[in-house]
């Protein structure tokens, strides 16, 4: 269901609604199917940039049973060959404003497997009133199941401000893969490191236990950001996480090749990994995006015989 209510860009960076936009809505408004469904939802309309994944598992293989999204967030569920379900979110104009704020929780069902990609990279447009402007992910993986998160990489142009929170609950017999990821900015137009704030938060529980709490902010109010002792001759940073019993095979044998490799001066790409309670965390920085992408894929090899594929293979 998504909300009568359509929003376009505008030069000062934010939206603006349509002339038919109102703020009054009623249920009498939507079509009687979505009626009931916003009934059941204690008669509040949905609010902008909200949506609802979930997946079960349903003879044989994992299908989406519920997919909500209200603009300016978009879901797309192509059907795609093997046991997984493959959804890509986007935006209205492939991008994030000043004052958009996208809320999506995940819910993964027992068996199920969900891989979630994004139809490009995420733009985060200039914001000179320094409006909130970001998104939260909540998702939950339980038994047997397995959920990819592995989105492009996120973009910020010049005077952009993004805060990015995600969680995720995972059963003790599911399991995660994470991808997080950032470029510079728009090298092409000059801008490297030029946004002015970038802050996120990626918080992961295995059962009840708080196994990562990772945060990373990048604030122009420091100091320069391509400065040599921040960012420096470095545009793009990536962080992955493996969490699961189901891939400890692959994830010790990933740990013990990132451990065994020196670190060379002037290397274009270096990585370190840690191991943490039921899993582990890699992170990657790279002198192009073009490189960490390839690093990735071949990391992530390990996810064919789960998904019948890489997440970026009709990609990159």
């Amino acid at each position: 269901m998504e909300q009568n209510v359509y929003t376009s860009p505008t030069p000062e960076g934010g939206r603006e609604s349509s002339p038919n936009a109102t703020d009054g809505c009623s249920p009498e408004d939507f079509p009687k199917t979505e009626r009931r469904c916003w009934r059941s939802h204690m008669e509040k309309p949905p609010q902008l940039g909200h949506g609802i994944l979930e997946v079960s598992w349903v003879e044989g293989r994992s299908a989406i049973t519920r997919a909500q999204a209200v603009n300016p967030l978009k879901l797309l569920t192509p059907r795609r060959r093997g046991a997984a379900a493959w959804v890509y979110t986007s935006t209205f104009g492939g991008g994030l404003v000043a004052g958009d704020e996208i809320d999506l929780e995940v819910r993964i069902g027992p068996q199920a497997t969900c891989v979630i990609n994004t139809q490009s990279f995420t733009k985060v447009y200039k914001n000179p009133a320094k409006l909130r402007c970001g998104q939260r992910l909540r998702a939950t993986v339980s038994n047997d199941a397995l959920l990819v998160l592995a989105p492009d990489p996120v973009t910020c142009f010049a005077g952009a401000t993004y805060n990015q929170q995600q969680r995720f609950d995972v059963h003790p017999d599911g399991a995660l893969v994470v991808v997080d990821w950032l470029t510079s900015g728009r090298r092409a137009r000059d801008e490297c490191w030029a946004f002015s704030k970038y802050c996120s938060h990626l918080d992961v529980y295995v059962g009840q236990e708080h196994v990562l709490a990772d945060r990373l902010l990048l604030d122009s109010v420091d100091g320069p950001l391509e400065a040599p002792y921040r960012m420096g001759r470095f545009h793009c940073l990536a962080v992955v996480v493996l969490v699961g019993e189901r891939l400890g095979e692959e994830r010790q044998r990933l740990l013990e090749q990132v451990s065994g490799q020196p670190v060379k001066r002037e290397s274009q790409i270096i990585e370190a990994a840690s191991p943490i309670r039921h899993g582990a965390v890699f992170r990657i920085m790279g002198m192009a995006t073009e490189q960490v992408a390839q690093h990735l894929r071949e990391k992530l090899r390990l996810l064919d015989k789960f998904l019948g594929d890489t997440p970026w293979a009709r990609k990159w």
